[in-house]
């Protein structure tokens, strides 16, 4: 089952509407390319089945791209909570702790 705002990406690009405003990367890739699916079938380019293998395919690689995205921003959130805490590698001061009373 899809989630209320995947239906909503595929709705408004089914019926060609902008894209729902604060999409992530991987949403807004969905939205265009389900955009472009549903233009192809709508113009006569694609068959039904045809659509169908397509539409699959975007959302498999949506699948791969949050996977991906949500591993990196969870890195990034690692990094910023270093860079916080003053980062030291092997004894080596890399980025000092910020001092608190400045």
């Amino acid at each position: 089952m899809q989630s209320e705002l995947l239906q909503k990406i595929e709705h408004d690009a089914a019926c060609g509407k902008p894209a729902p405003k604060d999409l992530n990367p991987p949403e807004t890739m969905l939205y265009y390319m389900l955009f472009g699916i549903y233009s192809s079938y709508q113009a006569g380019r694609i068959d039904k089945e045809k659509g169908h293998e397509m539409k699959t395919a975007a959302y498999n690689t949506y699948q791969r791209f949050l996977a991906e995205y949500n591993q990196f921003t969870e890195i990034c959130k690692e990094y910023q909570k270093r860079l916080r805490e003053g980062y030291s590698i092997e004894g080596i001061t890399i980025i000092p702790k910020e001092d608190s009373n400045v």
